[in-house]
């Protein structure tokens, strides 16, 4: 998953960046569509920033289990080590 999606990166980089600040360090966020940053605690920053990990983990695990499913349904279908044979009598 790392590896697949850009936005989970960008989002592990920054709560890593924000886990190694000092203490009392600014944080800036910019306000969305705009060039203009408010100066924020880094609390919220982190707070923010792993809601949005979760929300991608949530997202890919919802897009592979589907996926998922579908294996498994195309396992039963042509598994037939479970079927009973059938027995045809002519007439």
């Amino acid at each position: 998953m790392e590896n697949q999606n850009p936005k989970f990166q960008e989002q592990k980089v920054l709560e890593t960046e924000l886990a190694s600040l000092k203490k009392g360090a600014k944080v800036y966020k910019q306000q969305q569509n705009s060039n203009i940053f408010f100066q924020t605690k880094t609390e919220d920053v982190m707070k923010e920033c792993k809601q949005t990990l979760e929300g991608l983990v949530k997202e890919y695990k919802s897009l592979e289990k589907p996926e998922c499913e579908n294996d498994t349904e195309n396992d039963t279908e042509n598994d037939t080590t479970d079927m009973e044979p059938k027995m045809e009598t002519g007439s």
